[in-house]
């Protein structure tokens, strides 16, 4: 892997306090205690030892004190024993590797290297200083981690807070809307029982679309805010919905809704039927009598099937972007899940849809 220039930089830009830290250090033990002792060693040998001593600093911190388990009981006779083997194996491969140089006359020491007891103990209080240091660099790392970590979670904390007032917020505004909306129909729905009363006698068919329509906003207004409602209800409603454009065409619209007795009582989520009988008045052409729609509901062993078919209406003004179909989709999924499928298809100039719920797990 090719290094380029940037990356060196940016890894000393992150590792620049290490840097720092470690070029002080060696400056004091080199360069003022030289000075003070009136005594330098050549280059090779500083390099050699500091190599070692800082792979020492870090194996320990990020190696040897993790293993050790910290936090727990175990770290009372984990950590000494495993301090001991350090400093024994770090003595051992420093003393042989500088026998080596030394013999072979790649380095040059003032006082050179032995193996015995004398050697272990005086070189272990060396290691023991770097790995003190090691040692509290553990510590202090933990403490930077530990307080990233709580400013993470203060933080996580007060995006809750924040977003629980927005929530708050809102439900307010919606409460507010939806007094409002309590209010506007009120005023609607006396008005259309007045005009109903006005022209009941005069022009019955007029009323009874004012009626029938009146039901249907009724019906929408009041049973779309609950999370599953009467079939029955619904199913009257599309009754209304059927009788108001054949009262609206003024001509015989070939279209039938049938259902069991036992959907009639089952509770699914509103305005399913409805979306889908509205969907064949705005698509379908009602008018042929030899191919006239239906709306078709059967309930057998928990499982609603819902089919409707109708002719596609080949004169419609607007496409269809089925944004009817589609949000039934997406409460369907919301609501069942797996539970429930709806499939589209069409066929000789005829659109079907068929809806299915399983119902036996609610």
């Amino acid at each position: 892997m090719k290094i380029t220039t940037s990356d060196l930089i940016n890894y000393l830009r992150n590792y620049k306090i290490h840097f720092i830290g470690w070029s002080i250090f060696i400056f004091y033990e080199v360069v003022i205690m030289g000075l003070i002792r009136k005594q330098f060693a050549p280059f090779g040998n500083y390099a050699f030892f500091y190599f070692f001593n800082i792979t020492l600093f870090y194996f320990h911190a990020h190696f040897v004190m993790p293993a050790a388990r910290m936090k727990t009981v175990q770290a009372l006779w984990r950590l000494p024993l495993f301090i001991v083997i350090e400093v024994f194996v770090y003595i051992t491969i420093t003393l042989n590797l500088t026998s080596f140089l030394h013999r072979n006359g790649y380095m040059t020491f003032q006082s050179p290297p032995y193996f015995g007891i004398d050697a272990y103990i005086g070189m272990s209080y060396r290691v023991i200083y770097f790995i003190l240091f090691s040692s509290a660099y553990y510590y202090i790392l933990g403490y930077f981690k530990e307080r990233k970590l709580v400013e993470e979670k203060e933080k996580e904390r007060l995006l809750v807070i924040i977003e629980n007032q927005r929530i708050y917020a809102d439900l307010i505004k919606s409460q507010h809307a939806h007094l409002k909306a309590q209010i506007n129909p009120h005023f609607l729905f006396n008005t259309l029982n007045f005009i109903y009363t006005s022209t009941r006698k005069t022009t019955p068919e007029a009323a009874e679309a004012i009626l029938a329509l009146s039901e249907m906003m009724r019906f929408s207004i009041e049973e779309v805010s609950h999370s599953n409602t009467p079939l029955i209800g619904e199913l009257e409603q599309v009754e209304n919905l059927i009788k108001l454009h054949k009262i609206k065409s003024h001509q015989e619209l070939y279209i039938s809704l049938d259902y069991d007795e036992e959907v009639a009582e089952l509770e699914i989520i509103p305005l399913l039927v409805m979306t889908l009988a509205e969907n064949m008045f705005k698509h379908g052409d009602l008018l042929q009598e030899a191919y006239p729609a239906y709306l078709d509901l059967k309930y057998r062993k928990g499982l609603l099937k819902l089919e409707t078919k109708n002719l596609i209406n080949k004169k419609q003004t607007h496409p269809s972007h089925h944004i009817g179909l589609d949000n039934v989709k997406k409460r369907l999924k919301a609501t069942y899940g797996e539970r429930a499928a709806i499939h589209t298809s069409k066929q000789e100039d005829q659109f079907m849809v068929l809806l299915e719920i399983d119902l036996n797990t609610q």
